[in-house]
């Protein structure tokens, strides 16, 4: 894994480089100095003679080269987040830290340095005024970690950097969880020194010894290493071993927990809207949520059927959790006598939300509706249940009350449940 400086010219990006290289162990890569070097000249005669957005191709370029390496200083350019996919290839790999100082503390810094050329007929603290003013909310977007750096010498940035406890995200894709925005709105709500990142790799070996190696504090397991992470792994909670997959990992010395936290966030879900016990469940998909939140339902006395496209992976699931039958979807109607009705398909899910899996004729003013798709928030089968009379369960409170969980199991703090949700709901467009 990558540490990503990014940041104003005279934010300290080079000086922090430096000391967390040496300190670290590390390669400092500084990127303007490999644009120059692939160009053949300074970034001031690229400008000049070939403008901005020459430059701006060429640092594109060494952007995809460098975020190809790992266990690096990445010193990175001012401008490199003015093309967002510059930053999305640097967090794949990398921890972002946006090193922040104010226009005066940036301007003597700087001082006379005339390296970058200025924008026409300014000062260069007219320039750095405006630029920093454009470019704020691009660092604040990309920023995994920000730190200002006003009266800090950068041995105390770095410090501030390596004490940081990271946890991330494994999976393939990852690049649109909303699990990053619920974490570290956490760690800031509660003032710990915390950072979650997204971790993309479709190496969940190599993934997993770099967290032991790095030290890294815990991980979320997404698709599709909820089972083969297990090998990998020093131990299992109960739960995990129960089921056969991860969605949780935490780091203590080196030591590997797997947990599987999806269960029972799916069952506080509904236990908000309904009782459990003794309730007819239908429940329609076979993968790694599906089995998680059958065996929740199994161990708090559901009578469950397990229904899916494939009738062969339903039974499966079905004799695994000792369910009370299992079909394909030709037995849809079953929904008609059940209490509780689960998709836990990807049915519905953005961009394909017009798709349902339950034809709206099924669903009755008895039934409880949840659908684990939480993007969009209310899918098409929450808005025909919700029409029928039937009373829904949001996807987004599965997801909220597992990472709920992996931040306590994480960090040993209660979870600041109230801001972890309202970060998720302004994230699916408010209410």
């Amino acid at each position: 894994m990558n540490i990503v400086l990014i940041g104003m010219r005279g934010s300290g990006k080079t000086a922090v480089g430096r000391i967390l290289a040496q300190k670290l162990g590390r390669e400092l890569v500084e990127m303007d100095e490999l644009i120059v070097r692939k160009a053949g000249m300074s970034i001031s005669k690229i400008v000049a003679q070939r403008g901005w957005e020459r430059f701006r191709d060429l640092e594109e370029e060494v952007t995809a080269e460098v975020a190809r390496r790992d266990d690096i200083i990445n010193a990175t350019g001012g401008g490199v987040v003015v093309r967002e996919q510059n930053i999305t290839k640097l967090k794949q790999n990398g921890l972002v830290v946006w090193l922040t100082a104010n226009v005066d503390t940036l301007s003597k810094r700087i001082g006379e340095d005339d390296s970058r050329p200025l924008l026409k007929g300014k000062t260069q603290q007219e320039d750095i005024e405006i630029t920093l003013a454009e470019r704020q909310p691009l660092y604040r977007k990309a920023a995994d970690i920000t730190i200002d750096t006003e009266d800090k010498t950068p041995e105390a940035v770095a410090e501030l950097i390596t004490n940081t406890k990271i946890c991330c995200l494994i999976g393939d894709p990852v690049e649109h969880s909303l699990s990053p925005l619920i974490h570290n709105a956490a760690y800031k709500a509660l003032g710990i020194d915390y950072a979650y990142i997204t971790f993309r790799t479709s190496d969940i070996g190599r993934a997993i010894e770099t967290i032991r190696e790095r030290d890294i504090r815990g991980a979320s397991v997404t698709t599709p290493h909820k089972v083969n992470a297990l090998p990998y792994l020093d131990r299992l909670d109960p739960t995990a071993e129960a089921i056969g997959a991860v969605n949780t990992i935490v780091n203590d010395d080196g030591v590997l927990t797997g947990y599987n936290t999806d269960g029972d966030a799916a069952l506080k879900a509904l236990e908000e809207v309904t009782d459990l016990g003794g309730k007819r469940v239908v429940l329609i998909g076979s993968g790694g949520a599906a089995l998680a939140i059958a065996a929740a339902l199994k161990a708090n006395g559901a009578k469950l059927v397990i229904l899916n496209r494939d009738e062969a992976k339903a039974r499966q699931l079905a004799n695994r959790v000792e369910a009370k039958d299992a079909g394909d979807l030709s037995k849809i109607s079953l929904v008609t006598k059940a209490d509780i009705l689960i998709n836990a398909t990807t049915v519905g899910m953005s961009p394909e939300t017009k798709e349902t899996i339950v034809p709206r004729e099924f669903l009755h003013d008895q039934l409880t509706v949840f659908d684990i798709v939480y993007n969009p928030k209310e899918t098409r089968l929450l808005r025909e249940a919700r029409a029928r009379g039937c009373a829904i369960v949001y996807g987004y409170k599965m997801l909220l009350h597992q990472a709920a969980r992996q931040f306590e199991l994480f960090t040993g703090h209660p979870a600041p449940l109230e801001v972890m949700e309202s970060t998720l709901i302004k994230a699916l467009g408010g209410g």
